[in-house]
């Protein structure tokens, strides 16, 4: 099964790495990549997301906002909160993230989720 994926990221250089490391996976359909609260949020108005990967600081927010907003629009997609802000990560759970994989030690691991179909994930 082919899926839609959202990056929302504004280091460009973790963006792009990101990118990279996405871009071969024959489980995406498509990849797009916002580095604002506001550009994510239209993106999501027009395209439906099977995975959102969210970092917590951006300049015009934070990805907790985006997690509310989905809630309140009803969008039911799998959000990977991907951050060195692992203090937030109970908060980040309790408003609908699916996981929480930190920047300093989980890239491997989240790359490898976003490649399982099948993910069942559940990080309490």
């Amino acid at each position: 099964m082919e899926r839609n994926l959202l990056l929302v990221e504004d280091d460009k250089h973790i963006g792009e790495l990101l990118y990279t490391s996405v871009k071969g996976l024959n489980t995406l359909k498509t990849i797009e990549l916002s580095t604002t609260l506001k550009e994510a949020k239209s993106k999501l108005l027009n395209v439906f997301y099977d995975i959102i990967v969210l970092d917590l600081s951006l300049p015009d927010g934070n990805g907790i906002q985006l997690l509310k907003w989905l809630n309140k629009k009803n969008v039911e997609t799998k959000v990977f909160i991907f951050s060195m802000n692992t203090e937030l990560k109970r908060m980040c759970l309790q408003y609908g993230a699916s996981a929480f994989f930190d920047k300093a030690n989980d890239f491997d691991s989240l790359i490898d989720t976003i490649s399982n179909d099948n993910s069942k994930i559940n990080q309490n």
